[in-house]
């Protein structure tokens, strides 16, 4: 190592303090952002009864005003001159309206579907316009906050650990919450049991869910007896009222690690009025005597439960943002000579080629990313068909990709940063197409599958973003002009264009498949769920593995241009 780099990690220590106080921004963003990516398409179509083609089709149009607000926020920041910093400041006065619209967006008012509709552009609108207003800023601050490329993705590294930490948060907390607070809740409707009936009583209108526990006395060793596998199976029925409205219940009878007690979950969605009261006769489920048996029901109101853990989110989010504010610094300045024009800050960007060539990659990388864990609730909700494994999967996924994002730092030292990103990108195609192959039953080897993928999607997030900054150094380098801002504006478009075209793609793949929310699926929809978790997002995985073979900002050029580029500083000063 030349002495000029040993100069720039020497004067530039940066304590982990600052670090995990830089990350701790990025867990902020990703408690609401991987609920969106998991829960949002499911939240519309299963709990606020959008039509999954309409959600599919809000989520492409909105990008239309997405994609003129990323670059305005980048060129807004850039401009930007405080006592705090250019990108500091964002962090302190956006926290809180970024955890309101969260919960906004998590929010289900009794409208009809028009209503429900407009409210659903209005506050998705809303939360893409905050996220790109905090996380554009927070984004650029990791290009300012060292000049040292290793610096930077070493922060990048912690960032990306935190992150996945925030999506750990969420998929371990999310469905516990929504049970936890909606739970017991007779807002929508009101259930009494006995050994012989339950009885449901409307009493509002929303989406609620109804457990039943039936406690038959049976151990472990009852599990494999014909007359317990005839309890699980899957049941529908349909309700009346003076003939005025017809709801479909769906009752799934399941086993989670039995033992004495048989679980029965009932979805009673999008309850409109007219329900009225309803008996539901326990014989129709047990094929068994069950005049002996105690029945515990609990009614849990999912709509006040995603609500509610938005609200825990959002709170969370404010704390950890400020966190982020109070314990970071901006150490690096545009040139002082540099003017502001804003057609020449285009011109360089467009002429940026490693830029472009990340852009694409950002954005392709998000739509696969989308498809596959937005489709995740389906996948176990009905091809699994037990809903409750998609927490452990994802918590799962989750802790393996922390493992090998800590890994990251070590492994672009040694192999450099594009090889390392190639490589990942690859194992992640071929393992995620295995899922197609995979039968329903065998859930070892779909774990099995599961922590092979998400350790190899680890490093990939923290070395784009890390790229993202070379970027920026290449530019100043190439052009003597720097406009961190508007360059890492690429990194929320890519995330915002992806997650909107993966989400799109989703609400149009179940529509095209024959898809009906909280009802039995046909072969074909079931057959569309499954290329979502597989095929699809493998094939993504696998062209953007392609397109990184074209970038040319490897580790002995970047070190190259940043020795240059503090040259040409010190000459400044």
């Amino acid at each position: 190592m030349s002495s000029e780099k040993h100069n720039i990690d020497i004067e530039e220590n940066i304590s982990i303090k600052e670090k995990i106080g830089f990350a701790l921004g990025d867990t902020a963003s990703n408690l609401v952002w991987n609920t969106m990516l998991i829960f949002q398409m499911y939240f519309y179509t299963d709990i606020f009864g959008i039509p999954a083609a309409v959600v599919g089709t809000m989520f492409l149009i909105t990008k239309i005003w997405d994609s003129l607000n990323d670059p305005m926020m980048g060129i807004i920041a850039d401009r930007t001159n405080t006592k705090w910093g250019k990108f500091r400041p964002y962090i302190l006065w956006l926290a809180l309206p970024f955890a309101l619209i969260g919960v906004l967006t998590f929010t289900t008012p009794d409208f009809g579907l028009t209503g429900k509709i407009v409210y659903a552009y209005i506050t998705y609108t809303l939360m893409m316009m905050v996220y790109t207003a905090i996380n554009i800023p927070y984004s650029s601050l990791m290009g300012v906050i060292s000049a040292s490329p290793k610096q930077r993705a070493s922060f990048s590294q912690y960032r990306f650990m935190f992150a996945f930490s925030g999506g750990l948060l969420v998929q371990a907390l999310t469905l516990p919450l929504v049970t936890t607070i909606g739970g017991d809740n007779t807002d929508v409707f009101s259930a009494e049991s006995n050994k012989n009936q339950i009885v449901l009583t409307e009493n509002g209108v929303g989406s609620s869910k109804l457990i039943m526990k039936a406690d038959f006395g049976l151990d472990a060793s009852d599990a494999n007896s014909s007359e317990f596998r005839n309890f699980l199976r899957k049941i529908s029925f349909d309700t009346k009222e003076a003939g005025e409205v017809e709801e479909k219940l769906t009752v799934v009878v399941y086993r989670k690690e039995f033992k004495d007690e048989v679980d029965a979950s009932t979805d009673v969605l999008h309850l409109e009025e007219g329900f009225g009261t309803y008996t539901i006769n326990p014989e129709k489920y047990f094929d068994k005597d069950i005049s002996s048996v105690k029945l515990d029901v609990v009614v849990v109101n999912e709509a006040k439960g995603y609500q509610g853990t938005m609200i825990v989110f959002g709170i969370m989010a404010v704390i950890m943002f400020l966190t982020t504010f109070y314990s970071t610094k901006e150490r690096v300045s545009p040139p002082k000579e540099q003017k502001t024009n804003i057609k020449d800050d285009f011109k360089d960007l467009i002429g940026n080629t490693p830029w472009l060539i990340l852009l694409a990659v950002g954005v392709i990388s998000l739509v696969y990313v989308a498809i596959k864990f937005g489709s995740i609730m389906y996948y176990f909700k009905y091809y699994i068909e037990d809903v409750s494994l998609a927490g452990p999967f994802l918590v799962l996924g989750s802790i393996f990709g922390i493992i090998s994002i800590s890994l990251t730092e070590k492994m672009t030292n040694r192999f450099g940063k594009k090889k390392v990103f190639i490589v990942a990108q690859l194992v992640t195609g071929v393992f995620t197409a295995m899922f197609f192959f995979v039968d329903k039953s065998d859930i070892g080897l779909i774990f099995a599958l599961n922590i092979i993928v998400s350790f190899a999607m680890g490093p990939p997030a923290p070395i784009l973003f890390a790229m993202y900054t070379d970027t920026a150094s290449y530019s100043e380098w190439k052009n003597n002009r720097r406009a961190t801002g508007l360059i890492m504006s690429a990194s929320t478009m890519a995330q915002k264009f992806g997650f909107t075209i993966g989400a799109a793609l989703i609400g149009w793949i179940l529509y095209a498949y024959g898809f009906e929310a909280n009802t039995t699926q046909s072969d074909e929809s079931i057959n569309g769920i499954l290329l979502m978790v597989s095929l699809i997002p493998a094939a993504g995985s696998i062209i953007v593995a392609i397109l990184m073979s074209f970038y040319k900002l490897d580790n002995d050029t970047m070190d190259n241009i940043e020795e240059e580029l503090k040259a040409r500083r010190e000459l400044s000063i």
